[in-house]
């Protein structure tokens, strides 16, 4: 027709046909009367001409502000050779009884006016309905306008609803929507529901995939809970406000919703709408009946749930758990929670939150550190959950609930619910745990005496258990005394210069933490901790309460021998003596330390004490190593003590083991802070060192020196006035080429004593080497070399009443403490024989 004027008012309704693309099944009919009994809409088409048609391919409610409204896609196909002008036609919307309905086209449409030739194109329209209209209540009827025809008008065609036409896709099959060109592909995954007091809380996983050829912005969807009443919560689905789906690209999200209890228990449907905002109507697309809803069974101990991230799949899995169990009216709780990205891309972990929920419902928040990183395919991330709960409170009896953190846009969501076991892991001294890719064992528990407190020291070792390097894991822990934890914090310190840990091989630590020296230890126990930053560590296994670790005793002909990697060393004690004092006696010891590694290395500090059978400790103070050692060099160290009156010199061990000393972040170490793996030598009963009376071969410093032809002779700087006395002697002095270096500043000391009544006495100190600030005169490497010593005093010949002999007493001086090694007695004035 020609006549414009009458297509005017209807080209408004017949303007949007270019969505939803599918193809639906034809009829050839030109009455749809004939052809409705028991045929569903989207089976049903209407003639517009030889070689056009068109079909509703789908249709379905939404409730809203302006009421129920119906949305429903309209396919049209033009096979003909020329367009269809669309102002020919009109469609009515009518119930079977007669009713009308108003029919707009969506805003996206109305500019469409006509269907090009050999093309088809989907067009949506809504109405709004009475509450009472169903969708098998419902016919379209296709009219096009003829001014030959009564009315103006000749009725084409009906498309009536089925007697139980439905709009709703069965739970977990998919649907194809057709809207605004796109072509999207939808279906349920997965759906669960949990509660508390007041509400219910739904969540669904839920697929998308574009089966057309551009891109489809997801965040214009919106998502609606629908009930068989038609009342309508809306559905929060955050993640899609940034997701664009690529042509063939599939997707599956997560959605939540909150819901009145009453509701929870009803059939329910997703409603899937766009906005068509010119209209101010929201359009529903799809409808997608949720299956029966059951709180989401708890993952049983031991296995794993997969769930949808970013909609990627991420298997989830919740270890044992680790309790920190003192007897107090709290424990700690620690627990391994692993993600397994199982999809293609990486995704951004949600912000989640973590909780032991008991049997009555109550809640204990457990904490983990944050990862900003990504969760990568195939990589396995673990979040180390800690926190407190009531010493009561069994976990065998709880939960541990995943859920994501709610927002103002975003409700949150349980991710899971998983079983546990509390298990203390439990073992005795010498037995091993598994940590990871990790053996640890527990070779020692010792205790270091200090000069006014105690250490408790553990010596633990772990194995690498792989085929591969690995790195030195993180780990800690803290002592149980008597059954009581110390609360004191340890100090952890590798005894290996290593950074990794070889296939097969093992790193040795130590822990140790300080008790008073008073504390009585009936038995010991260790709990082994791996750190976590900023909280609670985690428990990973308690050795078992037992007593103190036995020190080995050794005999003074074997060595000690440190195995730690980079420090490896033989110790031989070589000498011991306790020297008599004016008023303390004097310990003294002797160690030659060997150097085995095969490139020069500092060897490890040594930290020792006396102990007598009255359980008096006297720690030993040693000379310090500062230079290196050349591979099998040996260093002649040096130790001593001051011993306290009454130690009983008898009945006493010599303890030995590697000095603990904490870096000061500035290069250098404190004091010793503790002694590990300690040995003792029993000493019991030996005899004072005897002292050389020859003045032949002293060893001392790592040298060896004779002294000859010792005289003493008044001097006199003119006249009769004598101001002092010299000492003369000849010395032979040579180096013990068995060491690479003596540790330690030792000094010779030579002491003169006039044998009358008066006692006069002189002394005077030499070095060996030079050393900084040392005003001492130093010895010299040689043969026969003259030494004049000389005592300036004006007073002298008034001090000496008696010229027959003196004495000369040689000493080893040596950390301020003055040892003698050699003494005899001389003439004056000796006769030739």
């Amino acid at each position: 027709m020609k006549n414009k004027w009458i297509k005017k008012g209807t080209a408004s309704i017949a303007v949007a046909a270019l969505m939803l693309g599918t193809n639906p099944v034809w009829t050839q009919s030109t009455v749809a009367d004939a052809a409705t009994v028991a045929k569903t809409l989207s089976s049903q088409s209407v003639k517009l001409s030889a070689n056009a048609s068109l079909s509703v391919s789908s249709a379905q409610f939404l409730m809203q502000d302006k009421g129920k409204v119906l949305a429903f896609t309209v396919n049209y196909v033009n096979k003909e050779s020329k367009s269809i002008d669309l102002g020919d036609y009109t469609l009515r919307l009518k119930t079977k009884d007669g009713k009308s309905f108003k029919v707009n086209v969506v805003s996206s449409n109305k500019d469409t006016t006509s269907i090009t030739a050999k093309t088809s194109q989907y067009i949506t329209y809504y109405a709004t309905v009475d509450n009472g209209t169903q969708l098998s209540d419902l016919q379209f009827e296709i009219v096009k306008w003829d001014f030959d025809a009564p009315n103006f008008e000749r009725k084409l065609g009906t498309i009536k609803a089925a007697n139980n036409e439905s709009s709703q896709v069965a739970p977990f099959a998919a649907k194809t929507m057709n809207v605004n060109n796109a072509s999207l592909r939808s279906a349920i995954k997965g759906a669960f529901i949990t509660k508390d007091q007041t509400s219910a809380y739904l969540t669904i996983n839920y697929l998308f995939e574009n089966k057309g050829l551009q891109t489809i912005d997801l965040s214009k969807y919106s998502f609606y809970i629908q009930t068989p009443s038609y009342s309508v919560y809306k559905v929060s689905a955050s993640e899609l406000a940034q997701l664009t789906l690529q042509p063939n690209e599939r997707k599956i999200s997560t959605m939540t919703v909150k819901l009145p209890l009453a509701v929870a228990g009803k059939k329910l449907s997703l409603v899937v709408a766009t906005t068509d905002d010119a209209n101010k109507v929201e359009l529903p697309a799809g409808e997608f009946l949720l299956p029966t809803l059951a709180a989401a069974p708890v993952t049983a101990v031991g296995q794993s749930r997969s769930v949808f991230l970013s909609g990627q799949s991420v298997k989830t899995t919740l270890g044992k758990a680790s309790l920190d169990d003192t007897g107090s009216t709290e424990k700690g709780i620690s627990i391994d929670y692993k993600l397994l990205n199982q999809g293609s891309d990486s995704i951004n972990l949600p912000d989640i939150e973590v909780y032991l929920k008991t049997k009555q419902n109550v809640n204990y928040p457990l904490t983990f550190t944050k990862d900003e990183s990504k969760l990568l395919p195939g990589i396995e991330k673990t979040l180390a959950l800690t926190g407190s709960i009531p010493s009561t409170v069994k976990v065998e009896d709880a939960e541990i609930v995943v859920r994501t953190v709610g927002t103002d846009k975003d409700l949150g969501y349980v991710i899971g619910s998983y079983k546990t076991t509390s298990t203390i892991q439990q073992g005795s001294l010498g037995s091993t745990f598994t940590m990871g890719d990790y053996r640890v064992s527990l070779n020692a528990i010792q205790r270091s005496p200090l000069e006014d407190t105690d250490m408790l020291v553990a010596d633990i070792s772990i194995t690498n258990t792989t085929s591969v390097s690995k790195k030195i894991p993180s780990l800690s822990g803290y002592f149980l005394v008597n059954g009581v934890k110390i609360e004191n914090a340890s100090t952890v310190v590798g005894l290996d210069d290593s950074i990794t840990i070889a296939p097969g091989q093992s790193y040795n630590m130590i822990i140790y933490t300080q008790i008073p020296y008073t504390s009585v230890v009936s038995n010991i126990g260790f709990v082994a901790t791996e750190p976590v930053t900023d909280k609670t560590s985690k428990v990973l296994y308690q050795f078992s309460s037992q007593n103190l670790s036995t020190i080995p005793i050794i005999s003074k002909d074997k060595t000690y021998e440190i195995n730690s990697v980079g420090k490896k060393a033989s110790i031989q004690l070589t000498r011991n003596a306790i020297f008599k004092g004016t008023t303390n006696n004097q310990f003294y010891a002797e160690f030659v330390i060997q150097n085995k590694e095969s490139r020069v290395a500092a060897v490890s500090n040594l930290g020792g004490y006396l102990l007598d059978q009255n359980g008096q400790v006297v720690p030993i103070t040693f000379a310090t190593m500062k230079n290196k050692v050349l591979p099998n060099g040996k260093v002649l160290l040096s130790a001593y003590a001051t011993l306290p009156n009454g130690f009983d010199e008898e009945h006493y061990d010599l303890y030995l083991g590697q000095a603990i000393s904490k870096a000061t972040g500035t290069g250098e170490t404190t004091a010793q802070n503790a002694i590990a793996k300690i040995v003792s030598y029993r000493l019991n009963g030996e005899k004072p060192a005897a002292v050389k009376t020859d003045f032949q071969h002293i060893k001392i410093a790592g040298f060896d020196i004779s002294f000859n032809n010792i005289r003493a002779s008044l001097r006199s700087s003119g006249g009769y006035n004598v101001d002092g006395m010299n000492l003369n002697m000849d010395y032979t002095l040579a180096r013990e080429t068995e060491y690479d270096y003596t540790a330690g500043d030792h000094k010779l000391v030579i002491e003169f004593v006039n044998n009358d009544n008066q006692k006069m006495t002189f002394k005077k100190s030499y070095s060996f080497t030079a050393t900084e600030g040392s005003q001492n005169e130093i010895l010299k490497e040689g043969k026969d070399l003259a030494l004049l010593t000389s005592f300036d005093e004006n007073s002298i010949q008034a001090k000496i009443t008696d010229y027959n002999n003196f004495t000369i007493n040689v000493y080893d001086e040596f950390q301020g403490n003055q040892l003698l090694i050699a003494t005899n007695q001389f003439a004056w004035f000796p006769t030739k024989s």
